[in-house]
């Protein structure tokens, strides 16, 4: 199997990148520059037409959107452990995926490109000023929900999950939310820079947590 992921630094694709680097397969990263464009040229617009990161290649055939993503490399690979066995905590899982992407990331989403759901310049403060106070609120969901875990978000077995969390609580971190307040989404995200596979992905993409 043939796996290329396209990625840009820091963007939500950091959740793919990671679980591909702790399967251990082999596999290429093509990263993409957003703030100069490459995600819209003609030639990533034939694999994504939507020109978002991440999109995993895989023998040659495109997939995208983090869950699916996430949801293909932990089914494909099931002997490396990063995908639940029984169907109801697959259910389970993939409900956390879509929650991640459908909302959380949406919120924070209206917090730095607002000019994306309104055109209207006068209105774009009222959706940030929205976007930031409902990231804010997922992101003490967020922490509620790991309150009631022992280790990661789905008990005590890692799954594909676990790096997306990773991914707004960097967001978070960057951009003034209170999150180190946060004991169990800190702890939960201290977990996941204890692992290598973690540390070598974040190096590789030359980002940290601040």
């Amino acid at each position: 199997m043939e796996l290329k992921l396209y990625y840009s630094p820091g963007a939500c694709s950091l959740a793919s990148h990671i679980v591909l680097e702790e399967l251990g397969f082999p596999y290429t990263a093509q990263k993409l520059n957003l703030l100069e464009g490459e995600q819209r040229k003609a030639e990533y617009l034939k694999l994504n037409p939507m020109g978002r990161v991440p999109t995993l290649v895989v023998d040659g055939k495109p997939l995208t959107e983090n869950p699916a993503i996430l949801t293909f490399l932990g089914g494909a690979f099931p002997k490396k452990g990063l995908w639940p066995k029984e169907t109801w905590e697959q259910a389970m899982l993939l409900s956390a995926l879509s929650w991640c992407s459908n909302t959380i990331h949406p919120a924070y989403a209206h917090v730095i490109r607002a000019g994306r759901y309104t055109d209207d310049s006068s209105a774009q403060e009222s959706v940030k000023a929205k976007g930031k106070e409902m990231f804010g609120e997922y992101l003490k969901m967020v922490d509620g929900w790991l309150a009631k875990t022992p280790k990661w978000m789905m008990g005590e077995q890692y799954t594909v999950g676990d790096p997306y969390l990773l991914v707004f609580y960097r967001w978070g971190n960057r951009n003034g939310f209170p999150v180190k307040s946060l004991a169990n989404y800190t702890r939960h995200a201290n977990l996941l820079l204890g692992r290598p596979a973690v540390r070598k992905v974040m190096a590789d993409e030359g980002i940290t947590l601040d």
